[in-house]
């Protein structure tokens, strides 16, 4: 299906954002630390009556008030047993449990796996052996998940989010540090497989999304053919690798080297030109620059070849104005080689 340009710059503007960007924590060091076994372990501390953290209490509110009573919150900040890899009569294992005099609540946590627990088997077995307590069932998991009649859900990442922002979590002692690098680690968008409101996004836009990706498509090469017609070059490339993930850049070989004058796609807006003189740093730069404009583009060193891109308050906002410097730029690469090194590029090829 086709779209109207005003129907996709609706869909485009509407596009939700990540709510957390990444800060380095503790738990980033070595190979498990985003498992459910040690998360279980660290949150079954926390949330323990005899757990050295300060703000305990805090954090089970923010983990349990959107799913219970105040009545039940309050009676697990006063008092909360916690018990991990609780076995059943059938060999399973149980996640968390958190329980009190009056309550008990069991947690089943999933990070990146599918949730096919044997469900039935954990409710049987804590229904027979705490029959005087008034039980809960809870999925924490970081998709949505269509959970069981009789089971609640808390998200994990939104839920330690609000827990890491509330003004009361300060970083007094190391109690404090240990649980905040814990609230970084699982509220880490990077780590999480799709929010849920991007995946509703996408599902309710997917059309939309698809069309504009194919019409970008058409113009990226179409603007590159263009190019290239114009200018007579070897060819082109679109997004190498290593390029920024959310640019697009479109690197133009003037010659049958690597010479190339790239034009960049910016996340912010605005459109950029690089240049690659695949010529030795030490003998070129200083020469190059001055020809190209000491204070139009700015210099470094990659490997030892002579890199430039425009400096920053000097890019463009407009695409005809940015393909004009990288026809310009393309004319004074040839330009330059047939007066300072004509033996390094055969023009007939």
């Amino acid at each position: 299906m086709n779209y109207t340009i005003d129907e996709l710059r609706e869909s485009v503007n509407s596009i939700p954002q990540f709510i957390f960007d990444k800060e380095k924590n503790i738990f980033d060091i070595g190979t498990r630390g985003f498992y459910e076994n040690p998360f279980t372990d660290v949150l079954a501390y926390i949330l323990d009556s005899k757990s050295e953290y300060k703000r305990r209490s805090l954090f089970l509110k923010y983990l349990l008030k959107d799913s219970f009573s105040q009545e039940i919150v309050d009676s697990f900040i006063d008092q909360c047993n916690t018990t991990t890899q609780h076995t059943t009569n059938l060999g399973n294992r149980i996640d968390l449990i958190l329980h009190n005099k009056r309550y008990l609540i069991l947690f089943e946590n999933k990070i990146f796996h599918t949730l096919n627990n044997p469900l039935d088997d954990y409710v049987e077995d804590i229904n027979s052996k705490y029959p005087h307590l008034e039980k809960f069932f809870v999925i924490m998991s970081y998709k949505t998940e269509h959970v069981p009649p009789g089971w609640n859900y808390i998200n994990i990442q939104h839920t330690f989010y609000k827990i890491l922002k509330n003004p009361l979590v300060k970083l007094n002692d190391k109690w404090d540090f240990f649980v905040n690098d814990f609230l970084l680690q699982f509220s880490d968008k990077n780590k999480l497989k799709m929010e849920q409101h991007i995946t509703e996004f996408i599902e309710e836009n997917f059309s939309q999304i698809l069309d504009a990706k194919d019409r970008l498509d058409h113009y990226i090469v179409g603007l590159a053919e263009q190019i290239k017609s114009e200018t007579d070059i070897r060819g082109y490339h679109i997004n190498n690798r290593n390029w920024a993930r959310k640019e697009i850049a479109i690197r133009f070989y003037p010659f049958p080297d690597e010479d190339n004058v790239t034009l960049i796609f910016q996340a912010d807006g605005k459109l950029n030109v690089s240049l690659y003189y695949y010529v030795n740093f030490t003998q070129y730069s200083a020469d190059i620059q001055a020809y190209l404009g000491p204070h139009k583009f700015k210099l470094w060193k990659e490997g030892n070849i002579c890199c430039f891109t425009l400096s920053e308050s000097l890019r463009y906002n407009t695409i005809q104005d940015a393909v004009s410097e990288v026809l310009e730029q393309i004319k004074n690469m040839r330009t330059y080689y047939a007066d300072k090194i004509p033996e390094k590029v055969d023009f007939t090829n």
